[in-house]
């Protein structure tokens, strides 16, 4: 099957899709584990936090910073996301008359690892580095699942009994793909990967709480040397940073959709400083925490306004 035909066929899909994008950047759809993405222009770059999935590019075109690696994945590629990531993203290719069009599914982490126990060797090794954030090329399988879950988002009703056996195709097509090694590194029990993704997960779970390295390197056993410079491979930053970006991810995800002041949200993720914590808000989101919640109030009212004429 042809490159211009598979082509073709995604350009075709991102027609059908089109009418179920309700707004700028993400749309919650039907099925709560597909999310589709939407831009009428490019973007500026901005902090995003990824969580396990894999996002297709059906239009348009997408630069990400990891650390000091840059990742861009446009029309045909993929992105795989086997482990939850900070970085810096934005929109480089979307107008009105072709938008940036992405769709992303969810993993089922205890399917994936049944799978992997399934299919053993016939999964490829690892080929590229020990990234936790690669690009894919959609075949003309995955081609197909992606127009299976479309017609499953125009007819919902049918979801509840076909999605789960498309996800698991897509999973299966993905752990036989050129980047199956990668996940099933990240999701296997004593790899080194799925140590970092533990950590990870601890971190996550301890938000609020202090970070010592020597203490999560001794939860997943590795020296604190060892873990130190395979967290750095995994995630391109250090445990301390991982942890600063989600702390003041999440507070601002409290700030701006929960209503919370600046104080509240800072103690509520571990900062003991408030005056810390908005210098290192400012510098991550290049305004301090004030401004960005008047700025977000500031373009809702006037989202609203435009949707009341």
């Amino acid at each position: 099957m042809s490159d211009q035909y598979l082509a073709q066929r995604m350009a075709d899909l991102t027609q059908r899709l089109l009418p179920l994008l309700t707004k700028e950047d993400l749309t919650q759809t039907a099925i709560a584990d597909i999310s589709l993405m939407h831009r009428s222009n490019p973007s500026q770059a901005r902090p995003i936090i990824y969580r396990p999935a894999v996002c297709f590019m059906l239009q348009g075109a997408k630069k990400l910073l990891v650390g000091n690696t840059k990742v861009t994945y446009e029309q045909m590629n993929y992105l795989l996301i086997p482990v939850m990531l900070p970085v810096s993203g934005r929109v480089s290719q979307a107008s009105p008359d072709t938008p940036y069009v992405g769709l992303s599914f969810n993993f089922d982490t205890a399917e994936l690892r049944e799978l992997i126990l399934l299919l053993g060797d016939r999964i490829p090794a690892t080929v590229k580095s020990q990234s936790s954030l690669c690009v894919g090329k959609v075949d003309s399988e995955m081609m197909q699942l992606l127009e299976r879950a479309t017609e499953l988002l125009e007819k919902p009703d049918d979801a509840k009994v076909l999605f789960p056996l498309i996800r698991r195709e897509l999973m299966y097509r993905l752990l036989l793909g050129e980047l199956g090694g990668l996940l099933r590194d990240f999701n296997l029990i004593d790899t080194q990967a799925s140590r970092i993704a533990q950590a990870i997960d601890i971190i996550k779970r301890r938000l609020h709480e202090p970070l010592r390295v020597k203490d999560l390197a001794g939860a997943v056993h590795l020296s604190e040397s060892a873990f130190y410079q395979a967290f750095k491979s995994v995630t391109a930053m250090s445990p301390i940073q991982f942890q600063k970006k989600l702390r003041l991810d999440e507070a601002r995800r409290i700030m701006l959709f929960e209503g919370s002041d600046v104080s509240t949200a800072c103690y509520q993720v571990g900062y003991e400083s408030p005056s810390q914590f908005s210098r290192e808000y400012s510098r991550l989101f290049g305004q301090s925490p004030k401004a960005d919640i008047n700025e977000f109030r500031v373009t809702s009212e006037n989202s609203y306004a435009q949707l009341a004429v």
